[in-house]
């Protein structure tokens, strides 16, 4: 609860002002009292922040003095703004709505939680507010758990001795200047004086070989008198350049020269950066020039030496990439892609993930049935999975749930072959194997019976009406540890512990209806009844089973059944009734066809472990289905 707030109506506070300035008693200040009255103490206002103590008033020998403290109201854009007071909600250490906690236009906060630079207590006049205020944007984010990070102080100014110049060969050097200048002046009585100067400067060029520059002369006018007019001359060359001046205003002679070198060169930072020695002779740049090339040989050497390592390497990429186990290693051998997909072709199996491909991008990687969630932000569409690139490519997890299928590797094998962990093979094996259950038998829905008499194959030419034929397999399992289970999943056919399915095909061999997986010991007429294809069929159609289907009297009205006839408690079978059975065995054994290309699954293969059972309806139901990307059983011709 907020303290009751007693200066706003006994002072006249207006919204906005500090507590300082909401009572004319100046801070510190006792206000005097009535002899014999009670002692009045206030409260004034409370800072909103979690663990600040501040408020207007103090205690000072039993009596109430202003703080002197400045407090501010929430802006009226925060109070608006849901999300921008739960943001101050929590610089506070506090939860919108919990403990009573809430901002209203009355809370307010002192000027500790504020910073400096977010406080405005001058007009832009340059006067001193009555009332400061905050800045657009300001919060209360200094608190005494915060850590307040000092700024960075400005570098010191350090003497550091001049840089060794360095250039590469190519800069521009401008060589030594050399300045020489001559006064000189002639009295009445001194001779006339001949001043030549021969300034011969020999100096290498970068390649070792020296440069002669032409010699200067300098004379007097030639009346003998001395001139007033200086007279300057300058020769230049290819790598210095000489100024000469000759004055005569005295009667001495000075001789300067000035000396000054200019290098242009770049700073180096790289030790296999070509240095240009400073020193002029010509020595030292022979053996600056054995130094680069002792270099050169050098970085020629690492040259070829790493040129070669990339060869290697690069070679054995190409080596690895064409021995990888993925499917574009077999994308030209379509036998390799049945044999691990148990599809025909590299074509088919393409266009199958192409299909899956948009669909899988998003797809919530299963861990244990706790974490599994109806949806995640990144399922969304045009939203991608954060976090980083996953090491196997959507394309390779498909094959990988393929040939773990197909062939029946461990996967402890499949992590070795895809460079994966065990982990990681079962989270994806267990995903995709959920996925393919809902969208591979969205593809073959059950067919109309207009569509199966239209594709009818000359086989059937007996049977016309045959809208599905039928027949249940089991597949073994381990024998379960309690006693019940292991009744139930007896079977007395197999004499083993097995699971039993209801598969159903149409006239040409496509698979149209799979069941889900039952216990061995129950009857192939409780699988046909409560498996939902009873559902599916309509007036007109015709059921052919095995003779063990005696679902006759479960079928629905108009729906006949077509099964080879028995011979009861006779000796023998009627020649009639021995054709008919033949007819109609040559034509039922189209889905025995079908359920061993099920069982060419080798997942499906030996005896099927317990821990399977989670997912045992979606392995056996994805098995079946893509039988059907196989070439049909039966051509119509």
């Amino acid at each position: 609860m907020e303290p009751p707030d007693d200066t706003m109506a006994s002072d006249g506070a207006q919204r906005g002002m500090p507590s300082s300035t909401t009572n004319n008693t100046c801070p510190g200040r006792k206000r005097k009292h009535k002899p014999g009255g009670k002692r009045k103490h206030r409260s004034g206002k409370y800072c909103k922040a979690y663990g600040c103590n501040s408020s207007s008033y103090i205690t000072v020998d039993g009596e109430s003095v202003l703080s002197g403290i400045t407090f501010f109201y929430v802006p009226k854009k925060v109070l608006e703004d849901k999300k921008k007071s739960k943001y101050w909600a929590s610089l506070v250490k506090r939860e919108l709505g919990k403990d009573n906690f809430t901002l209203t236009k009355d809370s307010v906060f002192c000027e500790k939680h504020f910073k400096e630079a977010d406080i405005m207590r001058r007009s832009s006049m340059g006067i001193r507010l009555q009332t400061p205020k905050l800045r657009e944007g300001a919060a209360p984010v200094l608190h005494s758990w915060v850590k307040q990070t000092p700024e960075r102080p400005a570098p010191k100014e350090r003497c550091c001795p001049p840089p060794k110049k360095r250039a590469h060969a190519h800069n521009k050097i401008d060589e030594p200047e050399l300045h020489i200048s001559m006064d000189t002046t002639a009295s009445s009585s001194s001779p006339d004086v001949d001043y030549n100067m021969d300034a011969t400067i020999s100096q290498p060029d970068l390649d070792g070989s020296a440069t002669l520059s032409p010699s200067a002369a300098v004379s007097p006018s030639p009346t003998g008198s001395p001139s007033s007019t200086p007279t300057k001359v300058s020769v230049a060359t290819q790598t210095s350049r000489i100024s000469v001046t000759t004055s005569t205003q005295t009667s001495r002679t000075a001789v300067t020269i000035t000396t000054q070198t200019t290098t242009d060169f770049a700073e180096c930072d790289h030790e296999y950066t070509f240095v240009k020695d400073n020193s002029q002779t010509l020595e030292s740049y022979k053996d600056y020039v054995f130094m680069i090339e002792t270099k050169l040989q050098v970085v020629e050497e690492k040259c070829k030496q790493l040129e070669k390592s990339v060869n290697d390497l690069t070679a054995q990429v190409k080596e690895l990439q064409a021995h990888k186990f993925s499917p574009n290693t077999y994308k030209d051998d379509n036998d390799a892609i049945r044999f691990y997909t148990g599809l025909p072709s590299f074509t088919t199996f393409m266009a199958l993930y192409t299909y899956l491909a948009p669909k899988a991008m998003h797809l919530q990687y299963r861990r244990s049935s706790s974490t599994v969630q109806d949806s995640k932000p990144y399922q969304r569409p045009g939203r991608r999975k954060p976090g980083p690139k996953r090491k196997c490519t959507l394309l390779d997890e498909f094959f990988l749930v393929l040939v773990r299928l197909k062939v029946g590797l461990f996967h402890k094998d499949l992590a070795v072959r895809f460079g994966l962990s065990e982990s990681s093979v079962s989270r994806i094996v267990a995903t995709w194997i959920n996925f393919l259950y809902v969208e591979i038998p969205a593809l073959f829905p059950f067919p109309s019976q207009t569509a199966i008499r239209a594709a009818m194959p000359v086989q059937f030419s007996k049977y016309p009406t045959t809208r599905i034929i039928i027949d249940c397999t089991e597949i073994f399992i381990e024998a379960p540890s309690a006693m019940l289970a292991q009744s139930q999943t007896w079977s007395s056919y197999k004499h083993h512990n097995t699971w039993k399915s209801l598969v159903g095909i149409t006239p040409n061999g496509l698979i149209t209806f799979v069941s889900k997986l039952w216990t061995g010991r129950v009857s192939d007429k409780a699988i046909t009844k409560d498996s939902g294809l009873l559902d599916k069929l309509e007036a007109g159609d015709n059921v052919m089973a095995d003779r063990g289907f005696e679902i006759a009297d479960i079928l629905p009205q108009g729906v006949t059944l077509n099964i080879p006839p028995f011979k009861g408690s006779r000796d023998a079978l009627s020649p009639s009734e021995v054709q008919e059975t033949m007819d109609i065995a040559s034509v039922r054994i189209h889905v025995e066809r079908a359920i061993g290309r099920i069982k060419n699954f080798h997942i499906l293969d030996g005896v099927m472990p317990i821990t399977l059972f989670p997912h045992a309806d979606q392995v056996f139901t994805v098995c079946a289905y893509l039988t059907n990307f196989s070439p049909p059983l039966v051509k119509n011709d």
